[in-house]
């Protein structure tokens, strides 16, 4: 944070730079830094906060300090912007004035464990979810003063959370995640590039959607999308680029293992009328099955996975279906690389340069893509690809 805009470009690409060497994936030429279009605060549009106490015993609600669980107060915080900085502050409030106990992991004892506030760039709307060890009827009093407080908390809700460790949300072995309503509606909705997406407790959507409205475009851009190709979507959250390419292309199919998540992709396919389809699995359980509707029809494939990024096992699968391209976008650079130096050990090379893109301004992170292209001997389309689904 000590650095201006074009400092801390430079600073990643630097970061980004020697990774790829590490990999021995030197030759791969960098892009210039995709800048954040809200500037570089305001961007983050879901903050998650956490409840303690301070040295005196007296609540304390805020981020939690780098290296330990003490919670920091942050009413000013830069990186979200105003709605979701006067719900953090009612939240705080209301919990203080309430006084809803924060849960101790050591004793068992308190309610509160954290909670989870996105707010949608294109209307304002905000979703607060609380996680807590129990419930109380403290929790339905606590979202009804918070939204009462802003009026822009459309929706609240409550996810249990009692298992050991310091993971937000716990889910069962299908991925569900189990919520209760506490006030308002279950799902906020953003658009990016004309495309509505519908977002609901829990389920992952990117923190700054003016950077994935860029992002998103660019994969659509360089995958060369045309008129009847399938796509297939990996890790697609709740309709990720699946929704965009299908309207595009005529077919695509999102594949992802929460089903709340695929649940609200659904919705949106409906909304937007996208011919899309989307399987609730686990990607690399999935791809079997996916092989013979997919397999040798030209598929172009975007996979988008988590920090650790592609399980052991999954680009082999998603060579065998003979994909014609592969956009691989990232959050890591360290799994990036690893992932593609072992795309080109199977035969594939990275096309053009490695986009950057400031999804987290003022932090050391960066947003990555990277286009695959198969070997030259890679053998054409065998087929026409799978009949386009209606959506209704």
């Amino acid at each position: 944070m000590h650095l201006d805009g074009p400092g801390q470009s430079d600073a990643r690409r630097d970061r980004v730079s020697a990774v790829l060497e590490r990999f021995e994936l030197a030759d791969v030429a960098l892009g210039p830094i995709h800048p954040c279009p809200d500037g570089l605060q305001d961007y983050r549009h879901v903050v998650k906060v956490g409840f303690g106490r301070s040295d005196r015993g007296r609540i304390r609600v805020g981020a939690w300090a780098r290296g330990n669980r003490d919670i920091v107060p942050i009413p000013g915080c830069l990186a979200a912007p105003e709605v979701l900085r006067r719900t953090m502050m009612s939240l705080a409030h209301h919990t203080i004035q309430l006084d809803v106990e924060p849960f101790e992991p050591e004793t068992e004892r308190g309610v509160l464990r954290s909670a989870v506030l996105r707010a949608s760039r294109t209307t304002g709307e905000v979703m607060l979810t609380l996680v807590a060890a129990r419930r109380t009827r403290k929790l339905a009093e606590l979202a009804e003063e918070v939204a009462r407080g802003v009026n822009q908390v459309v929706g609240a809700w409550l996810h249990i959370n009692a298992g050991p460790g310091n993971a937000i949300f716990q889910r069962d072995g299908d991925g569900v995640m189990g919520v209760s309503a506490l006030a308002g509606k279950d799902w906020i909705e953003e658009t990016l590039n004309g495309t509505a997406y519908r977002i609901g407790p829990g389920d992952f959507f990117q923190t700054n959607p003016s950077v994935a409205e860029v992002l998103y475009a660019r994969v659509v851009e360089r995958l060369e999308l045309a008129q009847g190709e399938p796509v297939l979507d990996l890790y697609c959250g709740v309709g990720g680029v699946a929704l965009l390419a299908a309207k595009r292309t005529g077919f695509a199919i999102g594949v992802e293992e929460i089903e709340g998540a695929v649940n609200r992709a659904r919705e949106s396919a409906r909304i937007n009328r996208a011919p899309a389809e989307f399987i609730c699995d686990g990607v690399l359980t999935a791809l079997p099955d996916l092989q013979e509707r997919l397999g040798g029809v030209g598929t172009k494939v975007v996979v988008d996975p988590a920090r650790r990024g592609l399980e052991e096992g999954v680009l082999e699968r998603i060579v065998a279906l003979q994909p014609a391209r592969i956009a691989y976008v990232s959050c890591n650079p360290d799994a990036l690389a690893r992932d593609l130096a072992h795309a080109r050990s199977l035969g594939w090379r990275v096309q053009g340069e490695i986009e950057l893109f400031d999804m987290f301004p003022n932090t050391a992170h960066v947003e990555l893509l990277a286009i695959l292209v198969p070997p030259d001997d890679h053998p054409p389309p065998k087929r026409r690809g799978p009949q386009r689904k209606l959506v209704r």
